[in-house]
């Protein structure tokens, strides 16, 4: 998802950037992803209408918030901010501080590293994200894909955590034989061999 910006058509880039733009004036995070979004278009037409065309959009995205430790998000805080978001879309927020996540990382937390190597980067003050360890290798894909798939809503996300490393899958070699290499050698010319017919 990390490079999918481009996927999104200008409406969707708008709305995405707007939603950030508020979400960072109303908190002050350090870092914001995008790990999810989805727009769902309804266009009606009627022989019985004036109007031949009506479309309607509707936009979602979901966003992790990282603040600093400092900072308080409240109902009250995250009602307000999706109240001023409404007229772009819809956005389920997950926001946590920074020191949570950090931890959390360390601890081997699917949803928090997968984000971190493949949700859309929206927000990085100050580098912040310079702070957070290296992703996660590509070999927990399929982890992270089973996880989603089995639970789209995520609920539990603050539980689930990588399972041990998966081994790489190691190429097959087929087992040596053993070679006999027979060499005769001629005393009388000097020890070079004598050329023998096999």
């Amino acid at each position: 998802m990390k490079n999918y910006i481009s996927q999104l058509n200008g409406k969707e880039r708008n709305a995405i950037h707007c939603i950030k733009k508020l979400v960072a004036n109303q908190l002050n995070p350090l870092i914001i992803y995008c790990f999810g979004c989805q727009t769902n278009i309804c266009i009606q037409r009627s022989a019985f209408a004036r109007k031949q065309f009506e479309e309607e959009r509707r936009f979602t995205c979901d966003l992790l918030i990282i603040t600093p430790d400092t900072t308080v998000a409240d109902e009250e805080k995250r009602q307000e901010i999706q109240e001023m978001i409404s007229h772009f879309g819809a956005v389920n927020m997950l926001i946590h501080p920074l020191g949570f996540v950090l931890q959390q990382m360390n601890e081997g937390n699917l949803f928090f590293n997968w984000v971190h190597k493949e949700g859309m980067l929206l927000l990085d003050r100050n580098n912040s994200t310079q702070l957070l360890p290296a992703p996660v290798e590509r070999a927990y894909r399929h982890q992270a894909s089973q996880y989603y798939l089995s639970n789209p809503a995520m609920n539990d996300y603050l539980e689930v955590k990588f399972q041990t490393k998966p081994e790489p899958k190691k190429k097959s070699i087929a087992p040596s034989q053993p070679v006999e290499i027979k060499l005769t050698l001629d005393a009388a010319n000097g020890w070079r061999p004598i050329a023998t017919k096999i």
